[in-house]
């Protein structure tokens, strides 16, 4: 069954949302809900968020390309709704969208997603920006680019926003959406400069930040952050003879690989499973490519090497390579003697995130979601950065699992889904009513 995009039905009542004069609790006040419940949405809902999401997946704003036609339907789509709306823009064709339901005032609940996915790339059995029902041994799921990671919970989200009546929130549900996540969190900090020191958005301060990444619907609080670099060696091209009297550009290279190994191991002790086979550790480090050489007898004129360093909180990683730039300094001496040298490139960085476990928000999740205590991620978010930005608790809870996400057949399934549209209204019935 191809589940074909539909143009969003216009269901807004034109009701008026809550002014900042309405009254609003204290920050990180969470208190049991007085009026009736938006109740469970799941069943309800699912069909309606089968439609948005068709609508996102047919988008198809892989990395590093425009965002800009998803970003404007969804911000006509939310004002339709009774939603203050901001797009703010970013590298060309791309920006990030803020937008509020309910008073214009701190606390309440901050939805987060990007919206950038990942190449397609071949080897699809369905299409691949299309939304495709499919039937797996998991149940009835429906698949495309982004179904997981993560457009099936801005679907959800913006399914739920549909049915709340802005006017009975006493604290405001934010919605923040970004571009190119998935190459390094770049886009997300436009945003985040805006609500660390920009006056138009200094009121958004809530009690909490959801961020929807594909957790199969489990609270997660904390995530390694990192750092990936690109080092480019150059020598001079000689007969490997003089090996003895010359550098290499490949033997500087080995050279620092082998700082970054001192690095690491130390930290291996500290790598665990958990009970669901999950791997975690303090620090990781590893070197994802090498290229360099031309041939058996010949000293290397150029080697390129990349790498990345993953760490908790508990580690500064400017810290951590402190050795390695120290022996990429060693090399670049003997390289410059020859008329080489060594380039370094920032390829991405990201902080570590860490929020605390026992924070009262932390347990309102975990109860609400029902998927079991909340433990670490294994993959960066955006987490870090808006905990660093508006210091706010951060916790990632979304439908999908992130092990179909960035492959062909990427899918989630119908009960995710479900589970999302149950979880999201009892959030804000928590939080913000």
């Amino acid at each position: 069954m191809l589940i074909r995009p539909a143009p969003t039905t216009q269901h807004g009542d034109g009701r008026p949302r809550a002014t900042s004069e309405q009254a609003v609790r204290s920050p990180g006040y969470i208190h049991p809900v007085q009026r009736e419940r938006l109740g469970d949405l799941g069943p309800a809902r699912v069909d309606r968020a089968l439609e948005l999401l068709a609508e996102l997946v047919a988008m198809p704003t892989e990395s590093r390309t425009s965002n800009r036609e998803l970003i404007e339907w969804v911000a006509d789509h939310l004002r339709t709704f009774g939603a203050a709306v901001a797009i703010i823009d970013g590298d060309p064709g791309r920006a990030n969208l803020l937008a509020t339901a309910g008073p214009d005032g701190p606390g309440g609940l901050l939805l987060s997603g990007h919206t950038d996915v990942v190449a397609a790339g071949d080897g699809w059995a369905t299409p691949a920006y299309a939304l495709t029902e499919v039937d797996l041994d998991a149940g009835r799921s429906v698949a495309g680019r982004g179904t997981a990671d993560m457009k099936g919970f801005i679907a959800c989200v913006l399914a739920t926003i549909e049915v709340i009546d802005a006017s009975a929130l006493v604290r405001p549900v934010h919605i923040a959406l970004s571009y190119d996540e998935e190459v390094g969190c770049v886009g997300v900090r436009s945003l985040l400069d805006q609500l660390a020191d920009g006056e138009r958005h200094r009121t958004v301060r809530p009690d909490l930040v959801m961020i929807g990444e594909p957790t199969l619907m489990r609270p997660r609080h904390a995530h390694l952050g990192k750092v990936a670099y690109r080092l480019a060696f150059t020598a001079q091209a000689a007969h490997s003879s003089l090996s003895p009297f010359l550098p290499s550009a490949i033997g500087a290279t080995s050279r620092v690989i082998a700082a970054l190994e001192s690095v690491a191991r130390p930290h291996r002790a500290t790598a665990i499973r958990d009970a669901s086979g999950e791997p975690s550790a303090d620090v990781s480090v590893n070197v994802g490519t090498i290229h360099g050489g031309t041939a058996l007898n010949v000293l290397a004129k150029r080697c390129e090497m990349t790498f990345e360093l993953r760490h908790t909180t508990a580690f500064d990683p400017d810290g951590l390579l402190a050795p390695v730039w120290a022996a990429v300094d060693e090399e670049r001496l003997a390289l410059v003697d020859v008329g080489g040298g060594i380039v370094i490139e920032e390829i991405t960085r990201y902080p570590a995130l860490m929020t605390d476990r026992s924070a009262a928000v932390v347990a309102v999740v975990e109860r609400l979601a029902d998927r079991g205590q909340s433990v670490p991620v294994g993959f960066g978010t955006e987490g870090g950065l808006f905990a660093a930005a508006i210091d706010a608790p951060v916790v990632i809870c979304g439908p999908g699992d992130i092990g179909v996400a960035h492959r062909p057949d990427e899918h989630v399934s119908i009960e995710q889904l479900q589970a999302c549209l149950t979880f999201l209204p009892r959030l804000i019935d928590a939080l913000c009513r």
